[in-house]
């Protein structure tokens, strides 16, 4: 079935075409590679992947910082309420108020039950956030301990101030009760504007040390890194962006300053509106908890959450992408890569039969003993190993490159199925042209109808390109995504092989089949048919 001499006839004749378009491909292979993965192209990927990361991260400890400010405020006032009652309750029997107040024992008691009921209040709260928070929980007692760690009761949190090296804060005010009580103005007093000032400035300088001690702590940095990880963050790269405690502890502070400087500020406003009775208490309650949720949305909003949603979607995207193996898979290898295979594989398949029919050394080589069967069977065979050969020294030149380069998400397995991808579309367009070859006997017709095809099916897979799900969708022409069900290089899945999934597979097998039926009918045809010899 094989012709030697036929054979060695069609290495002679195509040899030095082979020759220059292997090169050439190896060539923009290399370059492709070597400066794609020693340029810019992954720095920029990284420097837009820890920009979002870095965003997100900022704003969820803002957000973070905003939530202790206000849970502080929040607890502090309510264990004032409850100080005051618990006070109330202690005087009622008391012959004698005045020594009652000053008698250390009694002060304690109310301290410690005031102490109680603010517990049990601040566990109620993060139940009613969520019913599944309970008292053991660690939503619970992050939110029990940001407030606790305000008011210290009797030192609890000491140890906490001062391995971070910070002062120990003067203990809670609650000497000021007993004063005004004396003098009648408590009630006033608890929602002055002076208790309001030392509520906010306390919590202003403790919920920046406590955050801080926080999401320092090894534990949690460890939890942080572990959900980052799917973006390619590591212990190392989290460490790079700089989150220690004092950067931590300098951005709760910000933002808490600024948050409390807008509060006071539209919260005035509020208030000059229920003086004048603009709007009812009712109302202005409403209102209160809208200015707060929006300021603190305004204060600790993200990168992505600041813009439109189709570009916070593609920005992200973006931020994800690998760039190195859309240039190496999706840009060369089903692109740039095929063009000279496709240009070698249409002229070398018209002159293995219809040019030579058409020129006539077709009589001169079935004049001797040669078969018409061993003719097309060493002629497909010289097109399909030539072709073979020129994408395994592709391999190899692409492992060797992959070698060189650093920092890339593109693996040598992944490279072999891209080779592989590539070699079965230049395998089924071969059978297209061979089969035109052998079905004409003018080399212009068989030329012009194998390659305008083949011709074609790389044009539209240009343009399929940049309507198909590789590009990005900020860049992405999603009308053009119509060419790629018009050409059969869609079925080379670079995405498929990149991503690790196995739907490649059965697209290959179809490559692999069109190829096949290309080169038998063919044959058949040109077996079969009569030839003007």
């Amino acid at each position: 079935m094989l012709s030697k001499a036929l054979f060695k006839q069609s290495c002679k004749a195509n040899g030095i075409m082979w020759a220059v378009i292997t090169f050439a491909v190896c060539f923009m292979l290399a370059c492709v590679m070597l400066i794609s993965g020693n340029g810019s192209i992954g720095e920029t990927t990284e420097a837009i992947q820890n920009t979002i990361i870095n965003k997100e991260i900022n704003a969820n400890l803002e957000n973070r910082a905003i939530g202790y400010y206000s849970n502080e405020i929040d607890g502090m006032e309510k264990f004032d309420g409850f100080f005051v009652a618990q006070a109330e309750n202690a005087l009622k029997e008391s012959p004698n108020p005045l020594a009652t107040l000053m008698n250390p024992e009694t002060v304690a008691a109310i301290y410690g039950g005031a102490v109680n009921d603010l517990k049990a209040y601040l566990l109620g709260k993060a139940a009613a956030i969520d019913p599944s928070y309970d008292e053991n929980s660690a939503q619970a007692q992050e939110l029990l301990a940001s407030v606790m760690y305000a008011i210290n009761p009797n030192g609890a949190f000491n140890e906490f101030y001062l391995s971070h090296g910070e002062e120990v804060p003067p203990d809670y005010d609650v000497t000021s009760f007993i004063t005004h009580y004396l003098t009648g103005d408590l009630n006033g007093y608890l929602v002055s504007d002076e208790r309001n000032a030392y509520r906010a400035e306390r919590s202003e300088t403790c919920s920046a040390i406590f955050l801080a001690g926080n999401i320092t702590m090894r534990e949690n940095v460890d939890k942080i890194v572990g959900e980052l990880s799917a973006f390619g963050v590591t212990q190392e790269k989290y460490d790079s962006f700089g989150y220690t405690y004092d950067s931590v502890k300098d951005i709760a502070a910000a933002t808490v300053i600024t948050y409390r400087g807008r509060l006071e500020y539209d919260m005035r406003e509020l208030d000059g509106k229920l003086a004048s009775g603009e709007i009812d208490a009712e109302t202005y309650a409403a209102e209160s908890e809208k200015v707060k949720a929006s300021l603190a949305s305004a204060i600790a909003s993200s990168l992505l959450a600041s813009l439109p949603k189709d570009v916070a979607e593609a920005l992200e995207e973006v931020g994800q992408l690998d760039l190195y193996s859309l240039v190496v898979g999706s840009v060369f290898y089903k692109l740039a890569g095929l063009l000279l295979p496709i240009i070698y594989m249409i002229m070398v398949s018209n002159n293995l039969i219809s040019g030579q029919v058409d020129s006539g050394s077709m009589a001169y080589v079935l004049s001797t003993s040669t078969k018409r069967g061993t003719v097309v069977f060493t002629q497909a065979l010289f097109l399909v190993l030539s072709l073979l050969a020129m994408f395994l020294l592709t391999t190899v030149t692409g492992c060797v490159c992959l070698a060189c380069v650093d920092g890339v998400l593109l693996t040598y397995g992944e490279l072999v199925l891209l080779n592989v991808g590539a070699f079965l579309v230049l395998f089924a367009l071969s059978g297209l042209c061979f089969l035109t070859s052998c079905w004409f006997d003018r080399s212009k017709r068989s030329m012009a109808v194998g390659g305008g095809l083949s011709i074609f099916s790389l044009v539209a897979a240009m343009l399929g390109l940049f309507g198909s799900s590789v590009i990005p969708k900020v860049v992405r022409l999603d009308a053009l995504n119509n060419f790629n069900y018009v050409t059969v290089i869609s079925l080379f899945d670079a995405i498929s092989i990149i991503d690790g999934t196995v739907a490649f597979i059965w697209k290959f097998a179809i490559l692999a089949v069109l190829g096949i039926i290309g080169y038998i009918v063919g044959a058949v045809k040109f077996v079969k048919k009569d030839l003007p010899l």
